[in-house]
């Protein structure tokens, strides 16, 4: 549980009010989840994937490798994922 911790603390400190969402799966061998923040708006997903890469890469070797997949939104794109279809 103390790298989500940290990872959500490095999170919030390089993408300021976003929502952020991590969980442990695969037998408590990785973490992944979600990270929405208004400041990806117009960027492309490469270029969020690497600001992402970038707090990661502040964790110790060890971690890094627990780290499996953040989806990167903005509020619009996750707001669009939760709405019904019809």
């Amino acid at each position: 549980m103390a790298l989500i911790q940290d990872l959500k603390r490095r999170l919030n400190l390089h993408f300021p009010g976003a929502i952020i969402q991590l969980s442990r799966f695969r037998h408590g061998e990785r973490v992944g989840g979600s990270l929405v923040w208004a400041g990806f708006e117009g960027k492309e997903q490469i270029d969020r994937q690497g600001e992402l890469r970038t707090v990661v890469r502040e964790l110790p070797r060890d971690e890094q490798l627990q780290v499996s997949f953040i989806m990167t939104l903005t509020p619009h794109e996750r707001a669009m994922l939760n709405e019904p279809d019809f």
